[in-house]
């Protein structure tokens, strides 16, 4: 019976690695781009994306079957491709959508609570006229509620990051905050910010900063709700001279301990990085890199030679699609992730890594 038992998991296990990715566009939607991921606590999965100037929501229980996409709302000149798009983020109870328009450089945000079957615009996150107008941010939840906007903002001379956070998933908003000023007058121009929660309500923001030339990552921490965000510090060791915009931001996910981790680009080189001064070396033709950590560990995926590579905990980076770009990963209520990326068909696939 043991060796019965034992030859079922096998076959279970082969099973779920050899399941193929789910395709989550008809054909009348085919060439959405630009897809992002949210997982709510109940496991249900929600993706958004953009084609042309409008913004669609799709949502799955399981990750294999998906609902026709619904459109959120269109934009005039919607901020969309080079990580620009629209985000999500869900409880059980809430999904919120942000995307960003061009022209009005608002920052455009709309709430479902019926698992993105109808959709309500909510005021603009920045206040200031026309100051999201780069058209670049990012969103993190904890599912729970606490949700963290940051944008690149332009309310000033230069391009600063600034952030805003509700506590009930998007209902109600606070105040805006700056994240990060540049002392050198501006920040990396067109790259996209980032953002993670961590387990005792933290938020991490990280960035790709300018300062004497040098188009390095940082990262600032915040502990208090996202009113203010403390000790901005350089990521790595060496130093990226470019006089002009990569266009590639990193990103940034909690351990469960509460150490911010991140991934990012210096030339063609990922990085990982555990603390500031730290820099593990992940690939040397990579670019755009997402990450996320769960209790089954830390998992990577980057772009690689016209594909897709994956990074599990220790093990050897392998590869996850043979062409493929424009990746987002969220954390599975198991401990693995789920994953959504668009080809170069004009399909947006869905696969889970455990």
């Amino acid at each position: 019976m043991k060796t019965l038992r034992t030859l079922l998991a096998v076959i279970a296990l082969a099973s779920t690695l050899a399941a193929a990715p789910v395709e989550v566009l008809p054909p009348d939607l085919r060439g959405g781009v630009q897809p992002q991921v949210a997982v709510a606590p109940s496991g249900r999965i929600h993706v958004v994306f953009g084609k042309d100037n409008a913004i669609f929501h799709t949502t799955s229980p399981d990750g294999r079957t998906f609902s026709p996409p619904v459109k959120v709302s269109e934009l005039e000149k919607l901020a969309l491709r080079m990580r620009r798009g629209p985000r999500v983020s869900a409880t059980d109870k809430l999904v919120l959508v942000t995307a960003i328009s061009h022209p009005d450089g608002t920052l455009h945000a709309w709430t479902s609570a019926n698992t993105g079957g109808t959709w309500k615009e909510s005021a603009p996150l920045n206040t200031a006229a026309k100051s999201a107008r780069e058209g670049l941010h990012a969103m993190a939840g904890d599912g729970r509620g606490l949700v963290a906007v940051a944008w690149l903002d332009l309310r000033d001379k230069g391009t600063e990051l600034w952030s805003r956070v509700p506590r009930d998933g998007g209902a109600t908003w606070g105040a805006e905050t700056r994240v990060y000023a540049s002392p050198d007058g501006h920040i990396c121009e067109c790259c996209h910010p980032s953002l993670a929660t961590g387990p005792k309500g933290e938020i991490a923001a990280l960035w790709r900063n300018w300062l004497g030339g040098s188009r390095d990552m940082w990262l600032a921490v915040s502990r208090d709700g996202g009113k203010t965000f403390a000790g901005a510090q350089k990521l790595g060791v060496g130093t990226w001279k470019l006089n002009g915009c990569p266009m590639d931001g990193g990103a940034v996910a909690f351990a469960g301990d509460g150490q911010p981790l991140a991934v990012w680009r210096r030339e063609k080189t990922i990085f990982a990085s555990a603390t500031p001064t730290g820099e593990d070396r992940l690939s040397d033709f990579g670019l755009q890199p997402v990450t996320q950590a769960g209790s089954r560990g830390v998992v990577t995926v980057w772009e690689e030679r016209g594909g897709l590579m994956l990074k599990r905990g220790e093990a050897a980076p392998a590869q996850l699609s043979a062409s493929g770009r424009a990746a987002a990963l969220a954390a599975m209520p198991d401990g693995g992730a789920v994953t959504a990326w668009e080809t170069p068909d004009g399909a947006i696939k869905v696969d889970f890594i455990r």
